[in-house]
């Protein structure tokens, strides 16, 4: 790998080769490797990466140093060749592959290899939800993921509930990984620096996820369904959703929340997971799913 002053700096990098940060990709550069080196650390030792977004390679340089080998994923051509460059003597231990992390096949890249497997990158702000979206879609596979994200998104991921960040991300969140906020990161430690400051969390993922719950498809919808209208209560979020008139429908889910232990006045948003999970078992055991499957909006709408 190359460590001369020509790539000391993202500003440098690409002044020398008249490039600007685009805005929409949503470039910001991590500058100081101190950082990069402390993300690379937060995961597994030795294990296979898939780094989202290689920008100039600040955090690529830390994960060489740190795993046995890096996927990077780069959205910009010209910054792929800048990493070219840069990596040029990493050989078989780094690939660079110019895409869309969204057309990526993660879940097919990740079976590929051995574990420990991890993703690591700072997301970019504008499709941080799709990209989390399918990395907890691939959670079976991968053990760890160190992601960089704007500060309020890392608390919503990391919300309590009843408190004013508390949506279904982080009920979708706490399903599929075990999350812990490690540190923040100024926009002074960016270029161009962000208007924005930034946060890095660690997702573990919770392999037996599934024995928690007789049927996630359901528990997956209900989540959705509970934050669907925040002001509404639990019941009639979930009936709206439904797309069906109220009537004998509404006695079944009334009798369902309060079989679940929960007040028919509840919001979802005081709902915590195991909450969530035993309601939708209890509505499992009515067949609630099989009289609406055929009338419900797809599970991943």
């Amino acid at each position: 790998m190359a460590s001369d002053e020509d790539f000391s700096s993202p500003k440098r990098i690409l002044d020398a080769r008249h490039l600007r940060p685009r805005k929409r990709f949503g470039q910001n550069f991590l500058t100081d490797p101190r950082v990069a080196q402390r993300i690379a650390a937060a995961l597994p030792s030795r294990a296979y990466v898939v780094e989202v977004g290689g920008g100039t390679g600040a955090l690529t340089a830390a994960l060489l140093q740190h795993a046995r080998g890096v996927t990077t994923l780069e959205l910009d051509r010209d910054l792929a060749v800048v990493l070219g460059e840069r990596f040029a003597t990493a050989g078989d231990r780094l690939r660079i592959i110019t895409g869309d992390v969204l057309q990526f096949d993660l879940l097919a890249d990740l079976q590929s290899q051995e574990a420990p497997r991890a993703i690591c990158g700072n997301l970019p702000y504008y499709i941080t939800t799709p990209i989390i979206e399918r990395i907890f879609e691939s959670g079976d596979i991968w053990q760890c993921a160190v992601l960089m994200v704007q500060r309020e998104y890392a608390r919503r991921l990391t919300a309590r509930t009843g408190t004013p960040e508390y949506g279904s991300l982080s009920v979708f969140a706490a399903y599929y990984a075990n999350i812990e906020k490690l540190f923040d990161v100024g926009a002074a430690g960016f270029y161009p620096a962000p208007d924005v400051a930034s946060s890095v969390v660690r997702l573990t993922s919770k392999a037996a996820r599934r024995a928690s719950v007789r049927d996630e498809r359901l528990l997956l919808w209900l989540i959705r369904a509970a934050f669907g209208h925040r002001r509404k209560t639990l019941v009639n979020s979930v009936l709206e959703r439904t797309g069906e008139e109220a009537g004998s429908l509404r006695k079944v889910i009334e009798s369902a929340v309060v079989q679940a232990g929960l007040s028919p006045l509840v919001r979802g948003e005081r709902l915590t997971l195991a909450e969530f999970c035993a309601l939708a078992d209890t509505l499992k055991q009515q067949g609630l799913m099989e009289r609406l499957w055929t009338t419900l909006h797809p599970i991943n709408s």
